[in-house]
């Protein structure tokens, strides 16, 4: 009976080592992946801060993206979406380039990753959101979880 019980238990043991095991080697893998999407999202960062400096204007900066044949989109104050909360009235749309996608949690459809150009808006009093004279303050990642519950 002592026997039996010490074979189940060595039996129990050696599937708690192999599937920690397991889940060792594909948590390493999946962090050396990271890793190397991280990397590139840091490549293409430093090819749009070496050519569109701080100081840019708007219209500058999206033709420079039309001419790359690169799409983007508008989205307000991504300053709020990093904790660095900004007053919106008067704030102007920062322009976003999809570089990547993450894996998302469960409560969200996707977990983009762009490049952020930033923009600090040239005149207040326009009904319009974004301006063409708009000054480029930064360019950044910026990483969004998108279509949540």
């Amino acid at each position: 009976m002592r026997g039996k019980r010490l074979k189940v238990l060595m039996i129990i043991a050696s599937i708690a080592l192999i599937g920690s095991g397991i889940w060792l080697v594909q948590h390493v893998r999946e962090r050396h992946k990271a890793a190397e999407r991280e990397a590139s999202y840091q490549t293409v960062l430093a090819k749009y801060t070496s050519e569109l400096k701080p100081g840019t204007s708007r219209e500058q900066v999206e033709r420079h993206l039309q001419t790359d044949g690169r799409r983007f989109r508008q989205m307000c104050c991504v300053e709020n979406f990093r904790g660095q909360y900004v007053s919106l009235k008067g704030a102007g749309y920062d322009d976003l380039v999809k570089i990547g996608e993450e894996r998302a949690p469960w409560f969200c459809s996707e977990n983009n990753v762009y490049i952020a150009f930033e923009f600090n808006p040239k005149s207040h009093g326009e009904l319009s959101y974004t301006n063409g004279s708009d000054i480029l303050k930064r360019v950044s990642v910026f990483r969004q979880l998108e279509g949540c519950l």
